[in-house]
This record gives C-alpha cells, structure tokens and sequence, in this order.
C-alpha cells in the first residue's frame, strides 16, 4: 500500500510538473530560456511518472506473489535509500539561501520538515532492503512454476538499462547547454555539448553492449564507473571548486549566483564514488555470464 501511495503522489507531480511548464507563467527572473526550462520541466515530468508506473507495476506483483516484484521492490527500495539519505545530508549540510520576509527560524523549521521528509524515504528505503531479503519474504514470493531462467542476469540488465537512461540525460544536457564538469574542470558552451555527446555515445555503447552481454563493454563500464567516482572524488576535493562553479552556472542559472558558499560539499563525492563501487561489484561478480572471447 506504501508502494501505490507513493507511486500514485509521483504520477500526480508528474501531472502538475507537465501542466505547469505548459500552463502556468514562467518566472522572468530566472534566467533560463523558455524552452530549456520547459525541456527541464518536462523531462522532470517524464521521470516523475516513469517511477510512478514502475511502483504501481511492482505492487501488483507484490500482491501477486510474483518473485520479479520482490527484485523490483529491492531495486525501488535501493533507490529510495541512496536518495532520501544523500538529500538528507545534503539539507543537513548545505546552508539554506537568505529568504526575504522569512526570520531565521521559520528558515530553520522548513530544513528541519525537509530533512524529515528525505530521512523518512531512507528508512522506508532500508527497511524494504532488510523486510524483501529475509528468507520468508523469498518463500512467500517463490514462484508457483519455475520460468526459465534468462542468460542476462537482473543486475546486469539494470546497469545497462540505467547506461542507456545516463545518455538520454546527457543529450537532455547538451540541449539545454549546462556546463559539464570533469575531473575539476568546468566546460561551458559549445565545449560542454561536445562533452556531453561523447558521454552520450560511451553511455549507449555500454549499454546496449551489456544488455547483449558483451565482455568488452563489461570491462569497459567497470573503467567508466571507476572514471566517474575518481572524477567525483577530485572535483569536490578541489579548493575553491564550488566558487568556479558559482561563476560559471549563472551563464545558464542567473539565479546561482546568489547562492551561499558551500563548505562541506565534499561530502557527496564521496556519497556519489561509493555509489559508483555497486555497478562495479556486480559487475565484476556477474562476469561467468559474459561469454569469454
């Protein structure tokens, strides 16, 4: 039931974030093209309903007993967790923009309503983890009939599927012209579109290569994961990263540069490398399904 309330609140703000971004007046102030933020909007919209739709499938399989809705939910579960966690630490950590005609407590009531509402998705999250890998709930979800067993494992699968995802943000990026970041180095303009094309070309080939169950693109997604945490690692270790970023963003986001000064952002690189290290453990771990050339 937790599983179609949650799924039902994502496909009504997928509704209002598509009717706004057609209906309602943008904000001049902002800065940003009318299309791009409608772009934006709408692939918010897109991703919003996708969850939507993914949770209310995963729970009628759950009430039918199906064993793919017990690995759908453990997925579902593993998402809610690393987000509602990574959020919490990051409304813990970052300090809120100056709001006029707001005192300082009402600013320090809303972090607090905001950190409880992530912090209650990450335990909904870690408790799904811990509730659907018991050995009962594997019981209660076994199939009545065995189904033959596919030759891709479900873990490769959502890595190649999750690559294929990563290249349509990445062309999302390049149309809108958001500044590409690697290694510590901020790349705007035409530049950031050359970026984000060629990680849109890696990220199909490695896809659509695991999907098909390809070594070389197994051993070359192990190396793509491995590039994105240590470029995540060394951007936000970098001195004085996140003042070049303000200066660069409001060539996109006017709005950024009125944001406060981050000092503990280093953090997430850290949260966001040791997300990296799960793809590469399962595909190191799954590699007896690759066929050895």
């Amino acid at each position: 039931m937790l599983v179609i309330l949650g799924s039902v609140a994502a496909l009504l703000s997928a509704g209002m974030m598509a009717w706004g971004m057609f209906h309602a007046r943008l904000p001049r102030e902002v800065g940003m093209p009318p299309v791009a933020l409608k772009v934006l909007g709408v692939a918010m919209a897109v991703l919003f309903a996708g969850i939507g739709l993914w949770g209310i499938w995963t729970a009628v399989g759950i009430f039918r007993r199906r064993g793919w809705a017990r690995i759908s939910i453990l997925v579902l579960a593993a998402f809610l967790a690393f987000m509602g966690s990574s959020a919490l630490l990051g409304v813990l950590f970052i300090p809120f923009p100056t709001t006029p005609g707001l005192s300082a407590s009402a600013m320090e009531n809303a972090r607090w309503g905001i950190a409880a509402c992530y912090g209650t998705l990450a335990v909904i999250g870690a408790w799904w983890l811990v509730l659907f890998n018991r050995g009962v709930a594997k019981q209660y979800f076994a199939a009545r009939e065995p189904a033959p067993e596919s030759a891709r494992p479900l873990s490769i699968g959502i890595i190649g599927w999750y690559l294929l995802i990563g290249a349509a943000g990445s062309a999302l990026a390049a149309v809108v012209r958001m500044p590409a970041v690697l290694f510590g180095l901020i790349v705007t303009g035409w530049s950031a579109v050359a970026v984000y094309t060629a990680l849109m070309a890696i990220y199909i080939y490695l896809g659509a290569g695991l999907l098909r169950l390809r070594e070389r693109a197994r051993l070359w997604s192990i190396v793509c994961f491995g590039a994105v945490a240590a470029s995540q690692v060394v951007t936000l270790a970098r001195p004085g990263f996140m003042q070049r970023l303000q200066h660069a963003m409001p060539g996109f986001f006017p709005g950024a540069a009125a944001m406060p000064a981050l000092d503990r952002i280093w953090v997430f690189g850290l949260i966001g490398a040791a997300a990296c290290t799960v793809p590469i453990w399962f595909l190191v771990r799954r590699r007896a399904a690759f066929p050895q050339a």
